[in-house]
């Protein structure tokens, strides 16, 4: 079965609607798009009756925008829960972008910032770890720790705690960056609840020419099917003369004809 546009673009209208419903529409426009291009190109549409002429432009009230947006924004296969996100497509917004990496990936992270942190400060055994007391942490050796201690590198890093063997040191960047993490599963939900709600508020400003859309391509589906129906089964349009008198040549009855095919009792 197709998408059934109509449907899902009055579930948004209600505050109803989910992923799989922007899907559906998604996938409405981009089949009117390749349907109004197939009439088009039936000897350049004047070769078309009345009736397919009128769906052709029909199929193509809705503003490209719409469709161009959903295709970037949403992912192949939109869940059926806009609760728990996942439906936005990498690459659609940067700052959703750099909230998964920090959710899913904060080890890459810690270990981006601990490699730069080594070039400026050419301390080669400077670590960033953590635990479940201090959380992240900047650490190096106690033979190693004075530079951080002195200007100008104490004005970047802060003393933490002494151990034994090792210094500990904190950043205005890590704290930050450990923040980010410790927030990026909530950032990145709420970036997707709002593009879910631009998202629909764009069907909900192209409601009217969506429902006339929709029934276009129920139109042109039903045209189709029967234009199938006409080549396999050998049907022609009547020719109807002027005349008073009632007589059929070559007739056919299809609904007779078929049931008398599947019994196997000969033809009508």
């Amino acid at each position: 079965a197709g998408p059934d546009i109509a449907r899902a673009a009055s579930r948004l209208m209600l505050g109803r609607g989910s992923p799989r419903d922007l899907g559906q529409i998604r996938d409405g426009l981009a089949a009117a798009t390749t349907a109004r291009r197939l009439l088009a190109g039936a000897a350049g549409g004047l070769g078309l009756p009345l009736s397919l002429r009128d769906l052709e432009a029909r199929l193509g009230g809705v503003p490209e925008s719409v469709g161009d947006t959903l295709a970037r924004a949403l992912v192949e296969d939109p869940p059926h829960q806009r609760r728990d996100g996942g439906f936005v497509r990498e690459g659609f917004r940067s700052d959703l972008d750099e909230a998964i990496a920090l959710r899913d990936d904060s080890r890459r992270v810690m270990a981006n910032l601990e490699a730069r942190y080594i070039e400026d400060t050419g301390i080669k055994t400077l670590r960033v770890r953590h635990n479940n007391i201090l959380g992240y942490f900047i650490e190096t050796t106690a033979l190693n720790a004075k530079p951080l201690t002195s200007e100008p590198l104490s004005q970047t890093f802060r003393h933490r705690q002494t151990m034994a063997n090792a210094v500990r040191f904190t950043s205005a960047e890590l704290e930050e960056t450990e923040g980010r993490i410790a927030h990026a599963a909530e950032r990145a939900l709420a970036i997707e609840q709002d593009v879910f709600g631009d998202l629909a508020a764009a069907v909900a400003a192209s409601e009217q020419t969506l429902v006339s859309l929709a029934g276009a391509l129920a139109e042109l589906d039903c045209f189709a099917a029967l234009a199938e129906l006409a080549e396999r089964e050998g049907y022609v349009r009547p020719t109807i003369d002027t005349g008073t008198a009632f007589e059929i040549q070559g007739g056919r009855h299809p609904v007779v004809e078929q049931a008398l095919r599947a019994a196997k009792s000969g033809p009508f």
